[in-house]
């Protein structure tokens, strides 16, 4: 009986890679959300989270990371906050100068990293009402100079582009916390032409340059779909030497999610 090989995690030492040279791939069609539900069926943690979220509800398992996250501060020996600030005598509060607002939390994509649990299945999404309200906040805000868009995939929030107009006619600067794919949705065709037109710096997720770690993090197909995404916005100007147009990409750590 044979076996296959198993192929080890990818090499963190960045300088010993030698990566093949882009190649512009076909743009991949349809909507990544039926494979991102399949792949949800078959995902252990998904599924043990789903169940406890049914038994316990979210107030309870919020309240429940708490208390994780402080037994873990404890052993690492972190002092409380009130205590900290006693220490310090007083902390002076600075203005406002960043407005981070979390649209909601509906995502084509159900990454193992995700903090919030975001997926095609969670619904909460930003109200017009709401949208307005933080644009009221900025407009009596003079201090704040960024909006920093974050979700769920922020561009699939129905007020997303409701925001970013408001917040640039007052004068503000927009970030997007984009994760590539989104910008490949049916009905979404036009939106990187839309974050460039009106100047969004776009904070895009990338995991890995390895389509493998993505994959495994991310979801099947979703490496090929954010090479993609990449090419929509090097189109535009992002990426390029002399664009105004700012582009970052960010790395997510497989950590205990690595192959192994």
């Amino acid at each position: 009986m044979s076996t296959l090989p198993v192929e080890p995690p990818t090499n963190i030492n960045v300088h010993e890679h030698k990566l093949a040279r882009p190649v512009r791939i076909q743009k991949p069609k349809g909507s990544l959300i039926p494979e991102t539900l399949k792949d949800m069926l078959s995902d252990e943690d998904f599924i043990a989270t789903q169940k406890a979220y049914k038994i316990k509800g979210q107030q309870q398992l919020t309240k429940e990371e708490r208390k994780q996250r402080q037994r873990t501060l404890d052993t690492l020996g972190v002092p409380p906050f009130h205590e900290k600030i006693t220490e310090e005598k007083l902390l002076m509060r600075k203005p406002t100068e960043i407005f981070q607002i979390n649209v909601g939390l509906y995502c084509n994509q159900a990454c193992s990293h995700c903090h919030v649990e975001s997926s095609p299945k969670r619904k909460e999404v930003m109200s017009l009402d709401v949208a307005d309200q933080c644009l009221d906040v900025l407009s009596n805000s003079p201090s704040i100079s960024i909006v920093d868009l974050t979700g769920g995939a922020p561009e699939l929030c129905p007020q997303f582009r409701h925001l970013v107009e408001g917040s640039v006619k007052l004068g503000k600067k927009v970030i997007d916390r984009c994760n590539l794919t989104a910008l490949l949705e049916p009905g979404q065709e036009d939106t990187a032409e839309f974050l460039a037109d009106r100047g969004v710096h776009v904070i895009a997720s990338l995991p890995c340059y390895s389509a493998k770690n993505v994959n495994l993090q991310r979801g099947k197909g979703v490496f090929q779909r954010s090479i993609s995404a990449l090419h929509m916005l090097n189109d535009l100007g992002y990426g390029q030497e002399g664009s105004p147009l700012q582009l970052d990409l960010i790395y997510n750590p497989l950590g205990a999610f690595a192959p192994r």
